[in-house]
């Protein structure tokens, strides 16, 4: 494993974890709120949250599978990118409760909290799944690993089918895969171009 292998897979790491973190700050979240009559509050920090959660979640998690890739001097591999939907989907409804961790608990046993965090908390993780989704089926598509692509396909699709009543976040989540994807295709062209 060469050097410079390690300090590129190092320095994706590094803006994965600072995009995830950034997801954080921007990402809406539940609250407890006595004056709501499901005793929660769903708070956008940004009027913007919904499209800026899933890029970055997108984003942070396809660097964050090619940085890990980079770091370990691994060679392609479909089957590892497969890491990044799952990851994103996690990091989706992890994020939100940095605004108020102490909600927790209260959340989970409201049964109104869940019906919320059924309808817009998934369209932000599906937003990032079907962004992270684009890197095993980039790199199925160049590795020829057919089982990966279309495990990459079906995430992708039902990613899209459990977003369908928030487009723009599908849309913000993809755009920012792409984005992650075409940085990785430019910075470590061993892994990501043909």
């Amino acid at each position: 494993m060469s050097l410079r292998s390690r300090l590129l897979g190092s320095a994706l790491l590094a803006v994965g974890v600072a995009a995830l973190g950034l997801a954080g700050t921007v990402a809406p979240g539940f609250v407890p709120s006595p004056s709501s009559p499901n005793g929660i509050s769903f708070v956008n920090p940004s009027h913007v949250s919904l499209l800026a959660a899933p890029a970055l979640l997108a984003a942070g998690s396809v660097l964050l599978v090619g940085g890990a890739a980079a770091a370990g001097g691994t060679d392609r591999s479909a089957r590892a990118a497969l890491v990044a939907p799952a990851f994103g989907a996690a990091a989706a409804f992890g994020v939100g409760l940095v605004l108020a961790p102490a909600s927790v608990p209260e959340t989970a046993t409201n049964p109104a909290a869940h019906a919320v965090l059924i309808g817009r908390g998934s369209g932000i993780a599906a937003g990032a799944v079907v962004g992270a989704a684009l890197a095993p089926v980039v790199q199925a598509s160049l590795t020829e690993d057919t089982a990966a692509l279309l495990a990459g396909a079906v995430l992708l699709l039902a990613a899209i089918a459990a977003g369908a009543s928030l487009p723009l976040s599908l849309l913000a989540g993809g755009l920012g895969g792409a984005v992650a994807v075409g940085l990785l295709w430019a910075v470590d062209p061993e892994r990501w171009r043909p």
